[in-house]
């Protein structure tokens, strides 16, 4: 399955992966508006984490909704 997310239209300001294995990978990008994205990739899958829930658009993509912090967020910084 394929899903796009309509993140800020800049690179990250910071961006560290935070573990790595030949089979895993986990990563926290952060944007200067205060988007935090930790991502967690296998081969079979992507997990996105958020510090923002998400609002489904009518193409299907996903947009942050900065008016509603996600309170089970916990960063990785």
């Amino acid at each position: 399955m394929e899903i796009k997310i309509n993140t800020p239209k800049e690179m990250p300001k910071d961006f560290k992966v935070i573990e790595q294995r030949a089979d895993f990978i986990k990563a926290r990008a952060e944007y200067s508006n205060g988007l935090i994205l930790i991502t967690e990739q296998t081969a079979g899958e992507t997990t996105l984490h958020s510090n923002f829930n998400w609002i489904k658009q009518a193409d299907g993509s996903f947009t942050p909704n900065y008016d509603s912090p996600n309170n089970n967020f916990q960063d990785q910084n």
